[in-house]
């Protein structure tokens, strides 16, 4: 049995747009060929992205490195034909192919902060407050200017007061559809 503390990191290039399925296809090839005690985890690095469309929120999922996965294993002639020899796997990276140079723990942890770090600041963040002073930049009230009375966090929405034919008037708009401006 394999010790865990052998056990190092190795990209492995995929087809790209494949990682799900070979993933899965080695997760199976190695419960098949019975060799779990030679991998511990098999990592597709990803961060979550925060879209506004139309006012919409979305979120969606994006490979950090498409076309390759991370797999913490002990490079053993085994171990190695296992992940050599399953679909939608291409070959390890770096290093020469019979004998791939495996990732520094320190270089792991720093793609895993970075994935961490996205997910803290994921999406568009705003801060409006009432009584700013804002320009609407997108939309039928373009190059407006007018000064927030109600700010909607949960619908990022604001209601604000615009001068629309010489009369205060209010109106919504999404929070992407607006900027701040400072006081002249």
């Amino acid at each position: 049995m394999a010790s865990s503390d052998t056990k190092e990191w190795y990209i492995v290039q995929t087809y790209s747009g494949y990682e799900n399925k070979a993933k899965l296809a080695l997760e199976e090839r190695i419960r098949s060929e019975g060799v779990e005690d030679d991998f511990d985890e098999i990592f597709i690095p990803t961060e979550t992205i925060v879209e506004v469309k139309n006012g919409k929120r979305r979120e969606r999922t994006r490979k950090f490195y498409a076309g390759y996965i991370f797999v913490k294993m002990v490079l053993s002639d085994r171990a190695w034909h296992v992940v050599k020899n399953t679909p939608k796997v291409v070959g390890f990276v770096g290093g020469n192919q019979r004998k791939p140079a495996p990732v520094p723990e320190s270089e792991f942890r720093k793609i895993t902060e970075r994935i961490e770090e996205g997910k803290m600041s994921a999406g568009p963040s705003y801060n409006f407050q009432k009584g700013d002073k804002i320009r609407v930049i997108e939309g039928n009230f373009k190059d407006f200017t007018g000064n927030i009375e109600e700010v909607m966090e949960e619908k990022e929405k604001l209601r604000v007061f615009v001068e629309i034919f010489g009369r205060p008037t209010a109106v919504e708009f999404d929070f992407n559809q607006v900027e701040s401006v400072a006081d002249e």
